[in-house]
């Protein structure tokens, strides 16, 4: 039987385990405003999320991760970067800020994280399907826009924070935001509680349960 080479062996871990372009400009952005240690750790992120989807067994509960996600714990994101926990929390808190990730809630204290518009981070759409899908992103903002104000009432004001609310969803919550409009407005009795668009998405008020 032959023996295969190490650089046989390293081509079938790649087409194993997938791979990540990031496009140079932001590579050197995110270089420029990181402080030491943060880029390795932006790009440790990268490369140990899912690029396809699957499901794990968690306490016993099926939990999907899909492409661009990851369920791994923060030990041991910590003994990836080689950092503390506190710096690694900080860190991850630091990146959602900014609107790079979204912590993803759970109930049992698993920590779900979702790379924000990852295939833009990793490059893998051409530069006219991103500018096509950026175009679309935007045109399906200005639907929620316009309707949630149209149905609430309230001003226009905070868009940018409201952009960045929006762009941390996944696609079926921003249908989903958009769709439940009217049903929060209805079960909203004092409409002075009314939140403004950017509250209504940071919070996900659109998976509020109410009963009859």
């Amino acid at each position: 039987m032959k023996k295969q080479t190490s650089t046989e062996q390293f081509s079938k871990t790649l087409l194993n385990e997938g791979y990540i372009l990031i496009p140079k400009t932001l590579l050197k952005n995110q270089a420029h405003n990181r402080t030491p240690g943060e880029l390795e750790a932006l790009l440790q992120i990268l490369t140990h999320v899912n690029y396809s989807p699957t499901t794990y067994e968690i306490l016993h509960t099926d939990i999907s991760c899909q492409r661009g996600e990851s369920i791994i714990s923060q030990q041991h994101w910590s003994k990836l970067f080689k950092w503390s926990r506190s710096k690694t929390l900080r860190f991850f808190q630091k990146i959602q800020k900014e609107g790079i990730i979204e912590i993803i809630p759970h109930p049992k204290g698993i920590f779900h994280i979702r790379i924000i518009n990852y295939d833009f981070w990793t490059g893998s759409i051409s530069p006219e399907a991103r500018e096509e899908k950026k175009k679309e992103q935007s045109e399906f903002f200005d639907i929620f826009w316009n309707k949630y104000h149209e149905t609430m009432q309230k001003p226009k004001v905070n868009v940018a924070r409201a952009r960045r609310e929006w762009d941390k969803l996944a696609k079926e919550e921003q249908q989903t935001a958009i769709d439940r409009i009217e049903e929060v407005y209805y079960h909203t009795n004092d409409t002075r509680f009314i939140p403004l668009a950017s509250t209504y998405l940071k919070d996900k008020a659109f998976l509020n349960e109410y009963t009859n």
